[in-house]
């Protein structure tokens, strides 16, 4: 416990060097981006002086470190400041709205992939080399190389225009919620899964094989033992090590990913927040934005590290030193 408790404080020091690095990184693209910020603010039709006016007031003469100061000393205590597109109202009213609605997004999605690519990554292990293994790698090669758009405009055309079973557009309607509209997110939830499901299939698969050809599953089945035994009992433990691992690592990327399909869904979430903001040149919004999915990919990937160690005896008697 102490060794995994200092291995923990370890990846915390470097989880918050990590977010200070990129959080300057994300300022300074951010702030390069084509266009005047105070002339998005004023419109067009602006004169030169009001927007050196409001250029003044608002700090964005100011040298580039002490804007960024500013900034991230508001982000510190949770200030993420004010949008420019929809005049002057508080990012923090919402955006977390907007996760609360990516986060249901990617649990549903993360309730679909999670079981059925760990299930049909098994079976293909197990029946390597045989028709059902060749079935399950050419799906999972195959949904790897199909974008998200492309799985997306598929399923709206399958599901929503021929068979009616789900909204075209994933909306929410004035005055309700969407713990009303959960068939907003399936269509979604299964575009994400189509591109998930074929890494961590093979992973498991490829790690799958792996166990089953080691010595001590051979010693097991020599034994005696029945092989659903030996497969769930003492292979699948170990074949889950590295899966864990690209499930994590992903959960991070989700969150970024989540961008092109809430897009095309006009799903109400962090990632279409992110791309009206690009849109608009509203500078707080995508700094906002992008630093939280950072965060967010930066804690997955710190979690799956500390759950990895802690799985594996060989990583944690070693005080979390690979």
């Amino acid at each position: 416990m102490k060794r995994l408790m200092q291995m923990f404080l370890r990846r915390l020091g470097s989880l918050i060097a990590t977010l200070v690095v990129m959080s300057f990184i994300i300022f300074l693209l951010v702030e390069i981006m084509p266009g005047d910020v105070a002339q998005m603010i004023l419109g067009q039709s602006a004169t030169e002086e009001a927007v050196a006016s409001l250029r003044e007031a608002r700090g964005l003469n100011d040298p580039l470190l002490e804007r960024y100061g500013r900034w991230i000393k508001g982000v510190a205590v949770g200030d993420l400041g004010e949008s420019i597109y929809m005049k002057g109202v508080s990012i923090n009213s919402i955006l977390w709205r907007k996760v609360g609605h990516s986060v249901i997004l990617a649990m549903t999605a993360f309730i679909i992939f999670v079981p059925l690519s760990i299930f049909f990554g098994v079976l293909a292990g197990v029946k390597e080399k045989k028709p059902t293994d060749s079935i399950i790698s050419f799906f999972g090669l195959a949904t790897m190389a199909l974008p998200e758009f492309v799985s997306g405009v598929i399923l709206i055309t399958v599901f929503a225009v021929q068979l009616d079973w789900f909204p075209i557009v994933s909306v929410i309607p004035i005055g309700e919620s969407i713990w009303q509209n959960l068939n907003i997110v399936i269509l979604p939830a299964l575009s994400i899964t189509f591109v998930m499901f074929g890494y961590i299939s093979r992973m498991q698969r490829s790690s799958m094989i792996t166990v089953m050809n080691s010595d001590y599953i051979r010693a097991a089945t020599l034994k005696g033992m029945p092989r659903k035994y030996v497969i769930f009992r003492h292979a699948l433990k170990n074949a889950m090590l590295p899966t864990i691992t690209i499930i994590g690592m992903n959960m991070g990327w989700l969150f970024g990913g989540l961008v092109v399909v809430e897009t095309l869904f006009g799903f109400p979430g962090m990632g279409s927040l992110l791309m009206t903001g690009i849109k608009t040149r509203d500078v707080p919004l995508i700094e906002a934005c992008v630093l939280l999915i950072t965060v967010i990919y930066s804690l997955s990937t710190m979690i799956t590290d500390i759950m990895y160690s802690y799985l594996n005896p060989r990583i944690r008697y070693q005080g979390g030193q690979k």
